[in-house]
């Protein structure tokens, strides 16, 4: 994978038109680091459902575009 190739993955996944499989990679990803986060206060099930609903609602993407502007 080259990192063109990764990255127009990450842009699919966070524009939520990703393969099914790529979403949910970063879903499992996401959630493990949501959990840690909450110091494992959540399930990995509500960690799951938090991930999917920042992809899902876009939450995600205006968050990394907001940190792209800051950080450019």
């Amino acid at each position: 994978l080259t990192e063109e190739e990764a990255a127009a993955i990450f842009d699919a996944v966070l524009e939520n038109r990703a393969l099914p499989a790529q979403k949910n990679i970063t879903l499992a990803n996401a959630a493990f680091g949501i959990q840690v986060m909450e110091k494992g206060k959540k399930s990995i099930e509500e960690c799951l459902d938090i991930a999917r609903e920042s992809i899902d609602s876009g939450a995600a993407l205006r968050t990394f575009r907001k940190f792209v502007e800051l950080n450019s």
